[in-house]
């Protein structure tokens, strides 16, 4: 960074070890690589784990633990409230897709069909679509995937 020495204040005392503290050596690799496969699943199970880890056990007095005690048990009333609304709107909106749906098969029995349709090959998903989760895959998607049949059929044509 700076060479030499720099006077502080104007007074006689020099900063020297500056110089020592912020110099940075040469990258080295470290000697324990991992390959990637195995680095991917150190991290995943980390990550995993993670979520399992307790906190610290908190020490109080007695009147502050009565207090936080307090404050936990009517946190624990509010996200009891906010779930039975969420279940209470979603049965709601499935009694009303129920619903939907018989008028549907009332009305317009070809349309419920069509609705309700499941192919028997069990290919449900356009190409494009992939399941979700949490991480990436493997093998990318290949876009241009002709069987070899095709391309026999497709040479003979």
């Amino acid at each position: 960074m700076f060479k030499g020495s720099i006077p502080v204040n104007g007074s006689s005392r020099i900063i020297s070890n500056v110089i020592n503290v912020f110099t940075r050596g040469k990258r080295t690799k470290a000697t324990n690589v991992v390959n990637a496969s195995t680095q991917k699943i150190v991290n995943q199970l980390s990550a995993l784990s993670a979520s399992r880890k307790q906190p610290k056990l908190i020490r109080l007095c007695q009147e502050d633990l009565i207090k936080h005690q307090t404050i936990m048990n009517a946190w624990r009333v509010v996200q009891r409230r906010n779930e039975q609304k969420r279940n209470n709107q979603l049965k709601k909106q499935y009694q009303s897709i129920v619903n939907a749906m018989e008028d549907l098969k009332t009305s317009h029995p070809a349309l419920y069909k069509f609705a309700n349709y499941k192919p028997k090959d069990g290919t449900r998903f356009p190409l494009d679509l992939r399941m979700p989760t949490d991480f990436p895959p493997n093998k990318p998607w290949v876009y241009d995937y002709v069987p070899a049949e095709t391309n026999e059929k497709r040479a003979k044509q």
